[in-house]
């Protein structure tokens, strides 16, 4: 009861909860979005070094990322259960966002083609792949990429480097969930509360004709 008597309104917490969903989130994944477009880039043309630095980078956006959707998470648990509809039609858009952006990037490795073999020069194979200019909005086009990128050796810091990355993107994908489950159970919180006050009216009107009678 008493963490029920500390709850807020949504409208006391929505200006510190626009600041993420309006500011920090969505800067966030623009950079993640800038990342993704690198990351095919150089693993297209086989830049290993290259692909290394980013695949950091990109760790330490999605870092940023997950740090950003805690604090928010813990904003949103404030709220009323009363609230929980209109919390979730405000933060949906960028949750939902943050969760394709992280699956976007973990079906980039989802199917590797393999890596050409040394009696054959990697030129010979370019003009049948795709090229980041055929991506544009497709997403078509953009799984059609990802499917033809090259397999990273695994003697290169690269390998490595995109397992750390993977792991931070799955624990991003897992906090968008979590974040979703702890909306709805508000949501089911107030249902619930709705059902009893429902009852019990039933209840008291079955009892007040029974009275009457």
């Amino acid at each position: 009861m008493a963490e029920e008597g500390n709850k807020l309104t949504l409208r006391r917490l929505e200006a510190p909860i626009h600041k993420f969903i309006k500011v920090a989130l969505p800067t966030d994944l623009e950079r993640l979005q800038k990342h993704h477009n690198n990351i095919l880039k150089y693993q297209q043309s086989q830049q290993w070094d290259r692909l290394h630095q980013e695949h950091i980078n990109a760790s330490r956006t999605v870092q940023q990322l997950r740090a950003n959707i805690r604090e928010m998470e813990k904003l949103c648990s404030r709220v009323r259960p009363e609230d929980a509809e209109a919390l979730e039609a405000l933060v949906k858009p960028v949750r939902n966002r943050a969760s394709t952006a992280a699956q976007d990037f973990l079906l980039m490795h989802s199917k590797p083609a393999p890596q050409p073999t040394s009696a054959a020069p990697p030129a010979s194979h370019p003009p049948s792949c795709p090229t980041a200019d055929h991506v544009g909005g497709d997403q078509l086009s953009d799984r059609q990429i990802q499917l033809h990128l090259p397999e990273i050796p695994a003697d290169q810091s690269a390998a490595e480097s995109w397992e750390t990355l993977e792991e931070d993107l799955k624990e991003l994908s897992g906090l968008v969930t979590e974040f979703s489950l702890l909306v709805h159970t508000q949501q089911e919180k107030i249902d619930s509360i709705e059902d009893n006050v429902n009852t019990a009216a039933a209840n008291v009107e079955e009892g007040t004709k029974s009275l009457g009678k």
